[in-house]
């Protein structure tokens, strides 16, 4: 009898989840930057919140206050069908500010620890600034004149991806963060348009020789004239899609 008497004493304890031993509110909690991007003057910020076993929500915050002097990617003339905000993959960054909601999965069922999986929504307003193309116009009899187009121009994108990666927890208390964001892809759909001053030539053959540089992205694109100058333009309505690819190294602290 005493001996069955004492089997409760004897049962195992459940135990208690990593993220949540030593934490100084519920473990829950993840803030972390990549301090890279800080140090090159692109500000960002990403909140986790520890949803349940193996799955988290995310926000992610991004805001680069000064673009690159010269050449800036994304911008209409640079290729921006094939886009990122890594600086391993482009460095040249717009002035620009972005928020990406995210969903999380950890493949091995951890609590904020492990690799994942995320899907991710992301909107991004770009700002291009001091840009330059030099556009070219066949003259029947004298060749090709090529000449240059100067604009300021922006840009909104929507967009859609996956991205993987894997994160670990460190130190005594398991409160230091270690994000590896190995690879990330996407598809976006952006809008814009720019103001632009050129060189001596006619409208007809501004318009048509930006219309060939751009291709696709101008079928439905408006070109608006100054009437007080003859080398000023707007060009608005300006579509086009993008594929996105990412990736970089994030640290932070759970609470």
């Amino acid at each position: 009898m005493l001996g069955l008497g004492s089997l409760p004493m004897l049962a195992q304890t459940p135990q208690t989840d990593l993220p949540q031993l030593y934490s100084l509110v519920d473990g829950k909690t993840i803030i972390k930057t990549n301090p890279f991007n800080d140090i090159l003057g692109h500000l960002n910020l990403k909140v986790e919140r520890l949803i349940t076993r193996g799955a988290s929500a995310q926000l992610s915050l991004e805001f680069s206050p000064n673009g690159a002097t010269e050449k800036q990617s994304g911008a209409f003339h640079t290729n921006p069908f094939f886009m990122s905000n890594s600086f391993v993959f482009s460095p040249e960054q717009p002035r620009y500010i972005a928020a990406s909601p995210q969903i999380r999965c950890y493949l091995n069922g951890g609590m904020g620890h492990g690799f994942y999986m995320e899907a991710y929504y992301r909107a991004q307003h770009s700002e291009f600034s001091h840009q330059r193309m030099y556009v070219h116009h066949h003259m029947v009899g004298s060749g090709t004149n090529f000449f240059d187009v100067r604009y300021n121009g922006s840009a909104t994108m929507h967009s859609f991806g996956i991205n993987i990666g894997a994160q670990w927890l460190f130190g005594r208390r398991k409160n230091i963060v270690l994000d590896w964001h190995i690879l990330g892809v996407g598809r976006g759909f952006a809008r814009g348009g720019f103001t632009a001053n050129f060189d001596d030539v006619s409208h007809a053959v501004l318009e048509e020789a930006v219309r060939s540089e751009l291709l696709s992205m101008t079928e439905q694109a408006v070109f608006t004239f100054d009437n007080k100058t003859d080398n000023n333009v707007k060009v608005s309505n300006l579509k086009y899609q993008s594929y996105l690819f990412n990736m970089g190294l994030s640290l932070g602290f759970r609470f």
